[in-house]
């Protein structure tokens, strides 16, 4: 029994030095030109665009490098999910054009969505001819990508609040599901 509690006590710690822990930069994509349009600046703050001609491979990998929770050094890995890109008018913003949408995730904390907008590997323009295809151009300078980026952070304190609640919960349900087995 002690070593039960003893170990409830250990994750218990575990999540509450998780979950406090400082969150990491939005990061900024490299090799890529930062977008000035309004739904990118003073209407959405929160969001950052940018022109690229990285691949989506590439903007993945570096913003999920970028975008680190750090403990002593070392990096908590995140993980990622990957939506339908017709979602993106719901997650980040209406009438934004989307070919990928994905969200580099940390449980319980912080994440960041990532649509990214290629009209050349689109589905909806597979087959027409490529002078149909739009051109993603910034300053008069073409772009393989349009990437769109926008964070989600939660409150240390309901982090921490919903973390304690999970533990009373739990052992509630367990009671429950004992009981309902006994009475079987």
């Amino acid at each position: 029994m002690k070593l039960k509690i003893i170990i409830i006590a250990a994750v218990y710690i575990l999540g509450l030095v998780y979950l406090t822990l400082p969150s990491p930069a939005y990061p900024d994509l490299s090799n890529a030109m930062r977008s000035q349009e309004a739904g990118d600046t003073w209407q959405n703050p929160d969001q950052k665009g940018y022109y690229t001609n990285l691949t989506r491979p590439e903007v993945l990998g570096q913003l999920q490098s970028k975008f680190q929770v750090k403990i002593f050094g070392w990096a908590i890995p995140s993980y990622r999910l990957n939506y339908r890109p017709e979602e993106a008018a719901t997650i980040i913003r209406d009438q934004l054009d989307s070919y990928y949408l994905e969200e580099i995730v940390y449980p319980f904390r912080e994440s960041l969505f990532v649509n990214g907008w290629e009209p050349t590997n689109s589905p909806r323009f597979v087959g027409q001819a490529k002078m149909k295809i739009p051109n993603i151009s910034f300053e008069g300078t073409p772009y393989l990508s349009k990437v769109t980026l926008k964070p989600v952070r939660s409150n240390v304190f309901a982090r921490v609040a919903i973390w304690t609640l999970i533990f009373p919960c739990t052992y509630l349900v367990f009671l429950s599901l004992k009981k309902s087995i006994k009475n079987v």
